[in-house]
């Protein structure tokens, strides 16, 4: 009896449907309950397949967390403040959040914290991460408190299925994943197709259509962020997106990371990361359609110098020895050069029209 894997059951949906959306074929190979990606493996650090801000140095979750701070003292200090943080790997990112807040214990007081996490591996990492805190974890985004609300996105969007379309010959085509030999019963080689629809999504009605273009759509980014506009606007607050993307949908953004390295996305599967840029012009239009301010992009780079991370660098380094104050540096330049991850990682904001300016992203 032959060996059912993730491949054979990606090419089973593929024969029976004569193709499979990149959507469906994405969620597959990421959250499939037994054989993907975020199911069954630590995807995050020096020994997985990439490594996020968080993990490269402890400044970064600091001044988030001072970020959020002042996001509670801007909503005037209440007794109740919810923490939302959408897909929060190793934990490590909310480990420095609360450690750098906890000399201010009105605020811990305050904290109902939630933590959304998709992969059980994780939520299991992370519930031995933060042991010593009292936390409600989720595996999707809904049903938060009704009380002023604070989200952190940190490269959590960029992970979400897309769809992809292309225009040609004056009509919409969807670009699907099917197989080279549907003849050969033992080829398990995928490729790209085309499939004929009838509607196109709303977001490419307003688009100018030019010839052999593609473009990327997300209908589960979406879904979250109307969701979180919604609960915003009830019960203010904030939202900080910090991830890879662009101001807009155009070109295939689709790639895969295997060992920190790029692969082909239509090999390995549930054995390497499958992403997109995110399209930061579609969550401004869904968040401003709920009437809520949505701040400007700002490179990350930008953004924690502006909340001082070269100072806290300085003061760090007064304890350190020169061994290690040489690893702090390094650190420190791959946060902020724009020949790094300053440049390449945005950040974003989203408010209530009657909340104080961001800071980092807005001037007051």
């Amino acid at each position: 009896m032959k060996k059912i894997n993730l491949t054979e059951l990606i090419k089973n949906s593929i024969i029976k449907k004569n193709g499979i959306s990149l959507s469906e074929y994405m969620k597959m190979c990421m959250t499939h309950p037994k054989y993907g990606y975020y199911t069954k493996k630590y995807p995050i650090g020096f020994k997985g397949d990439f490594i996020t801000s968080p993990e490269i140095s402890q400044m970064f979750g600091e001044l988030i967390g001072l970020w959020i701070v002042k996001v509670w003292m801007d909503h005037d200090k209440p007794s109740k403040f919810s923490l939302v943080e959408l897909g929060p790997g190793n934990g490590t990112l909310m480990a420095d959040i609360l450690r750098a807040t906890r000399n201010i214990p009105e605020f811990h007081k305050s904290l109902k914290i939630t933590l959304v996490e998709i992969s059980p591996a994780l939520q299991k990492l992370q519930k031995k991460v933060l042991k010593n805190y009292q936390i409600n974890w989720k595996n999707k985004l809904n049903k938060l408190p009704n009380i002023p609300t604070t989200i952190i996105a940190n490269e959590f969007f960029d992970a979400f299925p897309i769809e992809q379309y292309i225009f040609k010959k004056s009509k919409w085509l969807e670009i699907i994943v099917s197989l080279k030999n549907f003849k050969n019963k033992n080829s398990n080689e995928f490729c790209f197709g085309l499939k004929k629809i009838a509607k196109p999504p709303e977001e490419l009605s307003s688009l100018n259509n030019e010839e052999n273009q593609i473009y990327e759509v997300s209908p589960e980014i979406k879904k979250n962020i109307i969701y979180l506009s919604k609960h915003l606007k009830k019960n203010r607050g904030a939202c900080l997106i910090i991830d890879y993307g662009k101001n807009n949908n155009l070109g295939s953004t689709l790639q895969s990371i295997k060992n920190h390295k790029y692969s082909n996305p239509l090999e390995n599967q549930g054995e390497s990361d499958l992403t997109s840029l995110v399209n930061f012009r579609a969550i401004k239009d869904y968040a401003e359609n709920y009437n809520l301010v949505v701040t400007d992009l700002v490179d990350q780079g930008d953004f924690l110098n502006t909340l001082g991370i070269q100072e806290r660098f300085v003061a760090l380094s007064k304890n350190m020895e020169k061994e290690k104050i040489a690893l702090h540096l390094s650190s420190l330049k791959r946060l902020i050069d724009k020949n790094q991850m300053g440049k390449l990682f945005k950040v974003i904001g989203i408010r209530n029209r009657n909340s104080l300016p961001l800071v980092g992203l807005e001037h007051k």
